[in-house]
């Protein structure tokens, strides 16, 4: 089964989340995490297929947290955000880890390209 993680620190849109997720996704495992330092904590010990962040958090960005990731673990992200800012997406292209930038809500043709990219994970 596809392990997905997903780093938010909005309670509300980890519920969301979790129904888009079991009906776009139905074959994938979920971890939800509010904040980085504990996603970067449970990456120690287990491993993510893919991974959703979000790319503001009260304490720090997304990007902050990307800079350090890449000695915790080699999934790949998908950034999902609110900020539809060009500069997020030139920022992305410059992390071969990061697989896409999408606007959330997540569309149903953004949800349609996840289901490829797990399906090319395998």
């Amino acid at each position: 089964m596809t392990q997905l993680v997903y780093l938010d620190d909005d309670k509300i849109q980890h519920l969301l989340m979790k129904k888009l997720i079991g009906i776009y996704l139905p074959d994938c495992s979920v971890q939800f995490f509010s904040e980085p330092e504990k996603l970067d904590s449970w990456l120690v010990e287990n491993a993510a297929d893919l991974i959703l962040s979000d790319l503001n958090f009260d304490s720090s960005s997304g990007w902050d947290w990307l800079a350090d990731f890449s000695s915790k673990s080699s999934a790949p992200i998908v950034f999902v955000t609110a900020s539809s800012s060009s500069e997020d997406r030139r920022k992305a292209g410059k992390f071969a880890v990061v697989k896409a930038v999408m606007e959330k809500p997540i569309s149903e043709e953004n949800w349609q390209v996840l289901a490829n990219l797990i399906l090319g994970l395998g």
